[in-house]
């Protein structure tokens, strides 16, 4: 038990889960520590960490600030800036990691003389519901940034606070995802307390989201077809499970692979997988998303009327091929009777 709880505590520092997704992962992987943080690793970086800094000509203000903004919930995760008449917040280096470069802020935050009436108005415009949905449209995962569109909203922004005719604005922007953000928060002792405070009810939504089967991988998988006996796939439901082979070429699907069983010597082999949900597609197909552990999820687009194998038709297939022997050999059980009824006839004949 102590073993377990050492590795749960060590997954949790080394990656930023949290607790109860440590303790299901490690238990998915059967303890094995490093397939756990390959899981975690392979999770898509769907979180924007913007880095930027800005200087008003006219007005003489310098300033620096750092948001994250997550594709997947539309939310700004983080935010900080720091507003001053210092020229050394423009040497604030953009190509720092964006857990540096937010680490600087905070510290600068919390040791030097900044303008708390501007951060306030830095703040509450950049957490406006209408700069968010505006960051929608240019923050999209999967699809490049346009830096010029993302200037331009930044340089709107920065107009409605200082008035300066003249403003110049350099940014950087990485993608990461959620464990390494929780991970830099834990590690952030320089952060102000009432930003922790924050924080922790950020986290506490998050922690909510996650108990209702978030995703963490989707891997592409091929259901197992069966015609004559198989069971319509637009008449299954939450929790019935269906036989698929996992299809996807990435490294971490070939360890889950070998981890569920879905691979014998270097072959993918059907596995069996609980439906999540089958959702109608237009021409008259279905999108299915199937969940094999924690957070490790499955889908596959076919046709509705496509008939693919289920348990119960997979567990009935023996008692088939059984009855079908039968079938078979009771021909060659009639010709050998009849065979040995002959060699008794002659037998007697030849004694007589």
């Amino acid at each position: 038990m102590n073993h377990s709880k050492e590795l749960v505590d060590r997954l949790v520092e080394e990656t930023g889960c949290d607790e109860v997704l440590a303790t299901m992962l490690l238990k998915f992987t059967g303890g094995d520590i490093e397939g756990a943080k390959r899981i975690i690793e392979a999770v898509p970086k769907d979180i924007f960490a913007v880095k930027g800094k800005f200087i008003t000509q006219v007005t003489g203000y310098y300033g620096a600030f750092f948001f994250c903004y997550d594709g997947k919930e539309g939310n700004i995760k983080r935010l900080i800036s720091v507003i001053s008449d210092d020229k050394d917040v423009a040497k604030f280096d953009l190509a720092l990691p964006w857990q540096r470069f937010e680490e600087i802020l905070y510290d600068y935050a919390r040791n030097k003389k900044v303008d708390a009436l501007k951060i306030e108005q830095f703040k509450r415009l950049f957490t406006d519901s209408e700069f968010i949905s505006k960051l929608a449209n240019v923050f999209k995962p999967g699809a490049k940034v346009k830096k010029d569109v993302f200037e331009n909203l930044l340089l709107d922004e920065l107009y409605n606070i200082f008035a300066d005719t003249n403003i110049a604005v350099k940014f950087e922007i990485e993608m990461t995802d959620a464990f390494a953000l929780n991970k830099s928060l834990k590690e952030a002792d320089y952060i102000l307390e009432e930003e922790k405070k924050e924080e922790r009810s950020i986290d506490e939504e998050v922690e909510k989201s996650k108990k209702a089967n978030q995703s963490l991988i989707v891997l592409k998988v091929s259901p197992e077809l069966s015609p004559v006996r198989g069971v319509e796939i637009k008449n299954l439901e939450f929790g019935d499970e269906i036989q698929v082979r996992i299809t996807d070429e990435r490294e971490i699907a070939d360890y889950l692979a070998e981890l569920l069983g879905g691979k014998v010597d270097s072959i993918r082999v059907p596995i069996y997988t609980k439906i999540v949900e089958v959702k109608e597609l237009e021409g008259g197909n279905v999108g299915v998303l199937t969940q094999f552990g924690p957070g490790i999820m499955g889908m596959f687009k076919v046709p509705e009327d496509v008939k693919v194998v289920t348990r119960e038709v997979a567990e009935e297939e023996p008692e088939v091929k059984e009855v079908r022997n039968k079938k078979e050999l009771s021909p060659l059980l009639i010709l050998a009777g009849i065979f040995v009824i002959i060699v008794i006839f002659i037998v007697l004949i030849m004694m007589s």
